[in-house]
């Protein structure tokens, strides 16, 4: 790959990044698509447009992340309290003040200034864009591993404590379990494609033209949903066994954040 002219940083008006980001309400681990609109030293505000694949409504008080860090003097902050929150009839948009306050470590050297207004891409500690949309994509495939993983063991343990009748554990895991798993294969056959053609790729021009962001937020949402596992199943370790999932996927977000944001950034 080629590396980038030396430059410490490279940054994107906060009105250049046009493409949803991936957020998720705390309490239930639901998905949803969202617009960075303004940005103040104490949070975000935020838009969900009514044409976003993934869109949920959110209330005041509302737990949520978003999944990116939002940077104010050297903190990173991505999970808040909505504030508040209102619809635009005209332009079919739930608008959302996110009040930030939970400080984290960064992932990836690539985040949002509250200070700047800009997405900030700090190549100091890389050696260009390329590695460190590589390194994303490499940690997107482990999660989807360690996803696979997490499912197999649960399965194995519902093997053996499930109180289904033989006929109905067959039905469930027809029906549920081997299509979550299905799934869980085929984002991740994707994701390893991905990154290997990242891999092999001559030039950051040529890796970026490869990307269709839609498909990968498809590959890096949600393959379980919790709530329909609930349902069904009341077992205080089958209920850890989902919480390690939803963390894990969680994960995720912040990696297809990163990429939209570099996505952005190379146009």
């Amino acid at each position: 790959m080629t590396t980038l002219e030396k430059r410490s940083e490279e940054r994107l008006p906060l009105e250049s990044a046009t493409l949803p980001l991936l957020g998720s309400r705390q309490e239930d681990f639901q998905p949803f698509q969202y617009l960075v609109q303004d940005l103040s030293a104490n949070g975000v505000r935020i838009a969900i447009p009514s044409w976003a694949q993934r869109r949920e409504k959110l209330y005041r008080g509302d737990a949520v992340n978003l999944h990116l860090p939002y940077q104010l003097y050297g903190q990173s902050k991505n999970q808040g309290i909505v504030a508040w929150e209102n619809w635009d009839p005209q332009m079919q948009i739930q608008s959302c003040g996110i009040s930030l306050h939970r400080h984290f470590p960064e992932t990836y050297p690539v985040y949002i200034s509250l200070e700047t207004r800009e997405a900030v891409v700090n190549l100091s500690v890389v050696q260009s864009v390329a590695n460190i949309l590589c390194k994303v994509l490499k940690d997107a495939v482990l999660l989807k591993r360690g996803l696979l993983i997490y499912m197999e063991h649960l399965v194995a343990y519902l093997t053996r404590v499930s109180r289904f009748s033989k006929k109905e554990y067959a039905d469930f895991r027809g029906l549920i379990i081997e299509d979550i798993q299905s799934g869980l294969k085929d984002n991740l056959r994707y994701l390893e494609a991905l990154y290997q053609d990242a891999l092999n790729a001559a030039s950051e021009h040529e890796i970026f033209d490869r990307l269709d962001i839609d498909d990968i937020r498809k590959k890096m949402e949600p393959e379980l949903y919790v709530d329909l596992f609930r349902s069904v199943l009341d077992s205080e370790i089958i209920q850890r066994y989902l919480v390690a999932l939803k963390v894990l996927e969680k994960k995720g977000f912040n990696n297809y954040n990163t990429l939209v944001i570099l996505y952005v950034n190379s146009l």
